[in-house]
């Protein structure tokens, strides 16, 4: 996702936020009241979310009614006004017309930025994690080859992976997924000196 705009105005509820239409095609989040205004993402942020997307769509259709969901609205358990949109997702949720949010993910992925990773990692992550439902929360690098993932093991205990490259392989346990990181930066021009390291 893009950088955040300058928040400005008052602090609104989740309700007044809900209530409000835009004429454009920005993403927009709520942080703590704060109406925040996503930039458009760089292509590889696209084309990372595209091949995730994809490897989770062939994982899914074997474990309905599991499904994939991008621009998933999220609502952090800790903050009353706030509402986050993901970057994708899988939830067992079924589909509902007028839905804004998804109440029970099983995954969640940001793919970051420069200008995002910041929030990303420091607000984000840990409000994914209170979700009682979450049980891995995937963070992907788009400007180097870099996945950290963040598995539950218990109510209180996490375990973190690291992955940086090319044959080192993702694997998502919520949606049965394996994936080398070949294969997620497919297509997504990197850094020669991040190619470059030793298999």
């Amino acid at each position: 996702m893009g950088h955040p705009r300058p928040k400005s105005g008052p602090v609104i509820t989740l309700a007044e936020f809900y209530a409000l239409t835009w004429s454009d095609d920005l993403r927009r989040e709520l942080h703590e009241g704060q109406i925040v205004a996503m930039a458009p993402p760089k292509n590889a942020h696209g084309t990372i979310t595209a091949n995730l997307v994809t490897a989770l769509k062939i994982a899914l259709r074997n474990r309905r009614p599991c499904r994939v969901q991008t621009a998933a609205g999220i609502l952090p358990p800790t903050r009353e006004r706030s509402y986050y949109q993901a970057d994708l997702l899988v939830t067992r949720e079924p589909s509902r017309p007028g839905d804004r949010d998804v109440a029970a993910p099983l995954f969640v992925c940001e793919v970051l930025s420069e200008s995002t990773e910041l929030f990303d990692r420091r607000c984000k992550v840990p409000d994914y994690r209170a979700i009682a439902s979450v049980r891995e929360v995937l963070l992907v690098d788009s400007e180097r080859m870099f996945v950290e993932l963040h598995r539950r093991l218990d109510e209180r205990r996490w375990l973190t992976e690291i992955l940086q490259r090319p044959h080192d392989e993702l694997t998502l346990e919520t949606a049965g997924v394996k994936l080398a990181l070949l294969d997620l930066y497919e297509d997504v021009a990197l850094p020669a000196t991040n190619l470059e390291l030793p298999l």
